[in-house]
């Protein structure tokens, strides 16, 4: 359905040319659930607005690379064309529900509009489906909701209605740009079973944008793993969790806080910053944060590479040499970590 080669997205700061997203490559089947996860910076949500076409330009242009949607580019359509794709083809969900959501309008006038913008019917028949899919996403008062402004809400229920909202021209293609955040747990686990429940009835793809590991592990078909606007891993949930072929997604899994953890223990973290993206270091990206990097990795950047057969690897170092690097640094006592 959706199939993404060799993009580059780049922003034309004040400081410099951003790359935000440099040389990402992979595509997404009917049906279909993609995870993509990374830090703060990573270029996931430039990302994920390349997709849709919304980044603004200037100052974001694409150097290089295609967005082939049913086999058409997306970068060569004209505005007019994005926008009778946008809502009936793909569909996004935005990270903030409040200011995805007009404050001064109620939610029916919102849902409504957001129906008769893709469908050219009634206001009746407008109506009626924007009250079927409040109940589709779980909402079940309908009626009063639809009469209530969105600060009325929580925000558990204004996400849904976010989700309502991107559902209402039946997309063929939903991307969720961290849809669970500012969300406590108990909501988090009803909006991704509400997401789940969602591609099963609408036989909808799904991009899961996102920062946490356990959000996608519980939903993603596939997860692709960005640093840097780069691709460093990709796999299957099972490649990714217990195959792990790459130091940042060690790090990052090692970083999830567990139930097991005393408050004599230390929550383990990532050191360093992500690097900048207007000059980027040399070699690998993640070197300088990296544990087990060496002088190769410090020159040479490291390109994605096969180490099975839907698992792909962004790292010099050899899987032998990342399981014994990984061995003496967990064999080190808590304060030398």
């Amino acid at each position: 359905m959706l199939e993404v080669n060799h993009l580059k997205a780049y922003i034309d700061s004040s400081n410099g040319l951003v790359k935000a997203v440099d040389d990402v490559s992979f595509s997404i089947k009917r049906g279909e659930t993609i995870g993509i996860v990374g830090e703060s910076g990573s270029g996931k949500s430039v990302l994920a607005q390349s997709l849709m076409q919304l980044n603004p330009s200037p100052p974001v242009f694409y150097p290089q690379g295609e967005i082939l949607f049913e086999g058409k580019d997306l970068l060569k359509k004209s505005t007019k064309e994005l926008c009778a794709l946008r809502g009936n083809e793909l569909a996004m969900i935005f990270q903030d529900p409040l200011s995805s959501l007009n404050p001064i309008f109620k939610v029916g006038r919102q849902l409504i509009e957001a129906i008769q913008s893709h469908k050219k019917i009634a206001h009746k028949q407008a109506e009626a489906q924007a009250l079927q899919l409040l109940r589709d996403v779980g909402i079940h008062q309908p009626q009063q909701c639809m009469k209530s402004y969105p600060h009325e809400l929580s925000g558990g229920m204004r996400q849904r209605i976010v989700i309502a909202m991107a559902l209402s021209g039946e997309p063929k293609l939903l991307i969720a740009d961290e849809p669970t955040t500012a969300l406590d747990v108990t909501i988090q686990a009803q909006i991704l079973g509400l997401l789940k429940q969602i591609q099963l009835k609408y036989k909808t793809a799904i991009i899961i944008i996102t920062h946490d590991l356990g959000i996608v592990a519980k939903l993603a078909d596939r997860i692709l793993v960005m640093y840097s606007g780069k691709i460093v891993e990709e796999g299957t949930a099972e490649d990714i969790f217990y195959q792990t072929a790459m130091p940042y997604t060690w790090s990052l899994l090692r970083a999830i806080p567990s139930l097991k953890l005393t408050r004599h223990d230390r929550l383990m973290s990532i050191p360093g910053q992500p690097p900048n993206l207007v000059s980027p270091p040399a070699g690998c990206n993640f070197s300088p944060r990296c544990p087990f990097a060496t002088p190769q990795c410090m020159e040479t950047e490291p390109e994605l590479t096969a180490v099975g057969a839907h698992h792909k690897k962004a790292c010099l170092l050899t899987a032998q040499a990342f399981e014994e690097s990984k061995h003496r640094f967990e064999q080190k006592q808590p304060e030398e970590v």
